[in-house]
């Protein structure tokens, strides 16, 4: 005899629920097909939701006080509900208004994890990555988040100047930076707890015209992983090495600025001042043709971490993995 779906014991509908669905999933699905499946749905906790539509609202009605995390899709721009996210721990929103983001200020205290999503980080609203800059970084900021991604501002000496705030619990973040070397330094100074910081430049063509300023007073001694993403220049790293005394992990992506042979060289000497790396990846991405099977052994033996170093084409490229 077949089994139907109401045979299913309780304990079955709580874990599917739990494992399968988020919230406003559950609501469309489920909600209002019996009173049975209604009582297992309000007692389920630790609520997942993603907000991508409008119709995906009525959802908070019945799970508010249960929702641990929250998406919020670019599409969907309601907002009176966030008072009522008691228990929130995680956040992210898609392209979010100011408002949206001014909301967060009635749930910031409690945040584990925030997080801001731009569809092109070369054309977000400068208005909210303002707002999310002063959430986060100024006397408002959450004293419970551990990790954070967001969009440090151009021109974010004419906003808020946290020169007193720190954030002593954030342990992880990931931020889209315009100043690889300036937003940097703010990054550690700010996060002296940090054991994890992914960087991903946003070339605008004023990165390059950054001035170059060593502190090395500024020594993140608890960083123990390092991403960049689109690094502009080897000087660059060079510089990050004097802030990065203990890193173990460290990955970079980036395009050859000159031939491959000189660039590994190149990185090869400056990865060995990092005397506790224990593990290095890069995608290094390059327009050189003349690299011959004899260059690309040279390429493996010029250093250990380098010995599974393979090539991938992209496009008219030549991309570099390990």
């Amino acid at each position: 005899m077949p089994t139907r779906l109401e045979d299913l014991p309780n304990e079955l509908f709580l874990h599917l629920f739990s494992s399968y669905f988020d919230g406003a999933q559950l609501y469309k699905v489920f909600y209002g097909l019996n009173i049975r499946l209604n009582s297992i749905l309000r007692s389920l906790e630790h609520i997942h939701v993603r907000l991508e539509n409008s119709d995906d609202d009525p959802c908070l009605n019945l799970f508010a006080s249960k929702i641990i995390s929250l998406f919020i899709d670019a599409k969907h721009k309601s907002i009176g509900f966030i008072p009522s996210l008691t228990n929130i721990q995680a956040i992210t929103l898609v392209n979010p208004t100011v408002v949206q983001i001014m909301n967060l200020l009635q749930i910031g205290r409690n945040l584990h994890h925030v997080s801001i999503q731009w569809s092109n980080p070369y054309t977000p609203d400068l208005m909210s990555i303002r707002s999310f800059y002063e959430l986060i970084f100024s006397a408002n900021a959450s004293e419970s988040l551990r990790s954070c991604r967001f969009y440090l501002p151009e021109s974010h000496s004419l906003y808020l100047e946290p020169r007193h705030c720190t954030l002593p619990l954030l342990r992880t973040v990931y931020v889209q930076v315009n100043y690889p070397l300036g937003d940097f330094r703010r990054i550690v100074r700010l996060c002296p707890n940090l054991t994890r910081l992914e960087m991903e430049i946003i070339d605008n063509g004023y990165s390059n015209e950054e001035t170059i300023i060593i502190c090395s007073h500024l020594d993140h001694i608890h960083l123990r992983r390092f991403y960049i993403h689109n690094l502009l220049s080897l000087d660059i790293l060079d510089i990050y090495i004097e802030y990065l005394p203990n890193l173990e992990y460290l990955y970079i992506s980036m395009k050859l600025p000159s031939h491959p042979v000189d660039v590994f060289k190149h990185i090869s000497s400056l990865i060995h001042r990092f005397t506790h790396l224990k593990q290095f990846q890069f995608r290094l991405s390059t327009d050189f043709w003349n690299l011959d099977h004899q260059q690309l052994e040279m390429l493996r033996r010029l250093n250990p971490f380098f010995a599974h170093v393979h090539i991938e084409m992209d496009d008219d490229e030549i991309v570099f993995v390990n």
